[in-house]
């Protein structure tokens, strides 16, 4: 239980005669009181946090990794900056303030380990971000629990709230039937926003206003959505603490300043990032005859699985009705139980994560991605509030199981939790998931699509030893790849990314020949691109093969 009454029993009691010492009788000294084990600040909990996160983000190195588009796209410019040349597009990826916190500073370890250091973070932030969907709901179960059980309940208390824990553990590690784990796998940094968020979420459950609005900046440098709840949330804080009011300001000064001064000194237009943003690729659901909708229905809801938002509605459903009748009676009581601030807090949080949702449908409508990483802090409190729910029906089984054996001792209550856990297991594990399908997913089938991205980096520096080296490959002329490793190749050959090519977007209009072309796959099951039938295929040379990549160059000899 991580709650615990801090209420302390009087230390004198009245002097009684019954029992006296018989003539002669020795009295045996009482041992003293057993003390429950400190608990870790808030600061220290969070500190070991990371540190475990990041261990195990480390080990996770031991199997072959490898970034993908957007990260390489930060390190990258990483680089850039610590060279003092930051070359910004309105191609690729859009500039995000939060991951280059890391990747500047990783930089300066050299080419080899900076985009190792950068996967360590950011698969740190999607453990941690699962292991704080836990917390958040074990310690909201664990109040609900202590009030409706009592306090000294024991394992009553702290079964529903471990199942809470693991149910909204689960439920955000296999989100989107496996993305999360695939994205974040490939150093996305959606997962690390997630984190800080249920980190902040937190905060401010404690009470602790300053530390909830400060978290809240570092997850505003990833997301600028999320300035529609910071700011307002920053404004009320600095009504209500004028001490903070100049480290607020100072906050939102530096958001934009983050967002945008860097864009123009890598491009010369403050809005470089946002047209990249609002021209996405064709698959986009920008593109879909109706955007919101598309947005919000198959991707957004979709994301968390079926049985976690029916019991979340339920949820907010039963909380809100019993919300309504306690106004009637006494909302002043009501509002002064720990039990019902915590359903609260639940029903508030998983309001927030269909606020999100909402939020990135109409930026999808506006023109904006709607990539489906975006949608991963909506999910976390979507999980989190649909995992209270479970705890919740543990919770009304255990005082069904008491009430009915007429007992209260600690024995029925251990039945009951038994019982009572059981149960809500056995609904979340059966639900049927109806309309989306099956919302687990193929581990098996996740490690293959991580290893063959593993590979293509792997393998990159034997295709460009191909064509001769990178001096070489440079000499002769342009260089064209698949359009998602463009950001990879331009790293391996320390060039911007304005010097490597993706291939046409129409293969009726392929424009110039391009002198090399490094031929692979997106994924396993795409096409193999550039095409080299798309201009004269006579023109070029087969220059070898490394792992998934082909190499071709045109009126240029391999130079080994």
């Amino acid at each position: 239980m991580l709650f615990a009454s801090t209420a302390q029993v009087p230390a004198v009691a009245a002097p009684s005669t019954a029992g006296a010492l018989a003539p002669g009788e020795v009295q045996t000294p009482l041992p003293p009181p057993e003390r429950a084990a400190p608990k870790p600040t808030p600061g220290r909990l969070y500190a070991g946090l990371a540190a475990l996160t990041l261990a195990l983000g480390a080990l996770s190195l031991l199997a072959p990794s490898t970034p993908s588009y957007d990260p390489w796209s930060w390190t990258l410019w990483a680089r850039e900056i610590v060279h003092g040349h930051l070359v910004i597009t309105t191609t690729g990826t859009s500039w995000k303030p939060l991951p280059m916190i890391f990747t500047i500073p990783f930089a300066l370890f050299g080419p080899r380990v900076a985009p190792d250091l950068w996967l360590v973070v950011a698969r740190a932030g999607a453990i941690a971000a699962v292991l704080m969907a836990f917390r958040l709901a074990y310690r909201l179960v664990a109040d609900i629990a202590a009030e409706r059980l009592g306090r000294d309940s024991g394992l009553a208390v702290r079964a529903p709230a471990v199942l809470a824990g693991l149910i909204a553990l689960v439920a955000l590690g296999f989100a989107a039937r496996g993305a999360y784990i695939t994205d974040n796998g490939l150093g996305y940094s959606d997962a690390l926003a997630a984190a800080l968020l249920l980190v902040s979420i937190d905060c401010l459950l404690d009470g602790r206003h300053r530390a909830a609005f400060l978290i809240g900046f570092l997850v505003a440098l990833d997301r600028p959505e999320i300035w529609l709840f910071w700011i307002p949330y920053g404004l009320w804080l600095a009504r209500r603490e004028r001490s903070m009011r100049a480290a607020i300001a100072v906050c939102f000064a530096l958001q934009p300043i983050a967002w945008f001064l860097p864009v123009y000194l890598g491009s010369g237009h403050f809005g470089s990032s946002i047209t990249r943003a609002t021209h996405p690729r064709a698959n986009s659901l920008a593109y879909a005859s109706d955007p919101f909708w598309a947005e919000f229905a198959k991707a957004a809801l979709p994301t968390v699985m079926l049985r976690i938002k029916l019991m979340g509605a339920l949820l907010v459903a039963t909380v809100t009705a019993a919300g309504w009748r306690a106004r009637r009676r006494d909302a002043a009581t009501a509002a002064r139980s720990a039990g019902n601030r915590a359903l609260a807090a639940a029903v508030a949080v998983g309001a927030g994560g269909l606020a999100w949702f909402l939020v990135i449908a109409v930026m999808t409508q506006i023109g904006f991605s709607g990539n489906n990483r975006y949608l991963v802090l909506g999910a976390a409190l979507v999980d989190v509030c649909g995992a209270v729910g479970f705890g919740c029906l543990a919770i009304g089984i255990i005082s069904v199981w008491t009430r009915a054996r007429q007992r209260t001792g600690a024995r029925e209550l251990r039945r009951g939790a038994l019982a009572g856990i059981g149960v809500a297991a056995a609904v979340f594990a059966l639900l049927p998931a109806w309309i989306q399908g099956s919302d687990f997913v193929a581990l098996p089938k996740i490690h293959r699509a991580l290893l063959y991205q593993a590979r293509l980096r792997s393998d990159l520096g034997r295709a460009i030893a191909l064509v001769g080296g990178r001096q070489h490959l440079l000499a002769c002329g342009t260089v064209m790849v698949e359009g998602f490793q463009v950001p990879m190749v331009a790293y391996a050959l320390d060039v911007p990314t304005t010097r490597v090519l993706a291939p046409p977007a129409l293969a009726t209009d392929p424009g110039p020949e391009p002198d090399t072309i490094l031929q692979t796959r997106a994924t396993q099951s795409s096409s193999q691109l550039p095409r080299v039938r798309d201009w004269n295929a006579a023109d070029y040379t087969y220059r070898g093969s490394a792992g998934a990549w082909n190499t071709f160059t045109r009126h240029c000899a391999s130079g080994t």
